[in-house]
């Protein structure tokens, strides 16, 4: 059986690189703090808030967890809150994933306030897309953790494992080739192994030179069919702002005259506007005092076309 997952949460050894988040996370939701992790989409993040809320319930806590992708208001929320059980009650930690999206309609201290009432003095631990967002709901001075690409040294070795206990050869390498063509991006990297493992095991159960760029063009053939429905949800600003963005590679002014003529953009209100949604939505994500897009197989689809 493939050991690389094509849809659906991650959990155990397949949380790279997270385990120090994990352990401040589970630190918060034992004694009643409140943290934030944010990372782009394709980042982890409801595997995170899946794992977290698993440990605590291994642990006794009996977490509630809120998963907010779809919410539509405010009183959509009054009303998820009300018809789950007290996540107060016996001291349950209260977990949100897609939190980020709270704020959407400017009632961040509303928002906020409901939670934390809601979570009483038990832990409020809250996951999203958009870091900015997040701050807005936390306290003053406080700031989400990031949820980064993953690295090297944590991926190599956990891919290699689960080649090998399959009986699929591959060279570090080849994993090393596949980790640099998405950038440590942790959706692809899961979904760029499960097509070279599918390769290999059809194929003499052996990784070849070759095998990687058909590999990766399975993904992008993929990846595509999502990328176009996402397109056609986006208002038109928001498509010319992410195009922009994605031919500037990373201008660190994305409001300013000369981008927003390039963008076919009027006003650098509209930019922020567009912006904002974007980041919501985990599309773009700050990059050296700029904005550039999150999924970089994303950005070269849009760069070309």
């Amino acid at each position: 059986m493939n050991p690389f997952l094509y849809h659906g949460p991650v959990s155990g050894p397949g949380l790279c690189d997270r385990e120090d988040l994990l352990a401040l996370l589970l630190e918060a939701g034992g004694r009643g703090g409140v943290r934030a992790a944010a990372g782009p989409s394709g980042h982890g993040l409801s595997s995170l808030a899946l794992e977290t809320a698993a440990r605590l319930r291994a642990e006794g806590a009996a977490p509630l967890l809120l998963e907010l992708a779809d919410l539509a208001d405010g009183d959509d929320l009054e009303g998820r809150l009300a018809a789950a059980p007290a996540a107060a009650s016996g001291g349950r930690p209260l977990l949100v994933d897609d939190a980020d999206r709270l704020v959407l309609d400017g009632e961040a201290a509303a928002a906020s306030a409901r939670l934390r009432e809601a979570a009483g003095a038990s832990g409020l631990l809250l996951f999203g897309h958009d870091a900015g967002a997040l701050e807005r709901l936390l306290d003053r001075g406080e700031e989400p953790h990031r949820v980064g690409p993953l690295p090297l040294p944590a991926w190599l070795p956990y891919a290699l494992e689960r080649f090998l206990e399959t009986e699929v050869w591959v060279g570090n390498e080849h994993v090393e080739a596949a980790h640099r063509l998405v950038g440590g991006h942790p959706r692809h990297l899961l979904h760029l192994s499960h097509e070279l493992w599918e390769l290999a095991a059809g194929r003499g159960r052996r990784v070849e030179n070759g095998m990687l760029g058909e590999a990766m063009a399975r993904v992008e053939g993929r990846e595509a069919r999502v990328w176009f429905t996402t397109w056609s949800t986006l208002t038109p600003n928001q498509r010319r702002f992410l195009r922009a963005v994605a031919r500037s590679g990373g201008e660190p002014h994305p409001f300013g005259r000369e981008f927003l003529a390039e963008a076919g953009l009027s006003t650098a209100s509209s930019a922020q506007r567009a912006a904002a949604s974007l980041r919501a939505r985990g599309l773009l994500h700050e990059v050296d005092g700029g904005l550039g897009v999150a999924d970089p197989l994303l950005e070269r689809w849009l760069g070309g076309g």
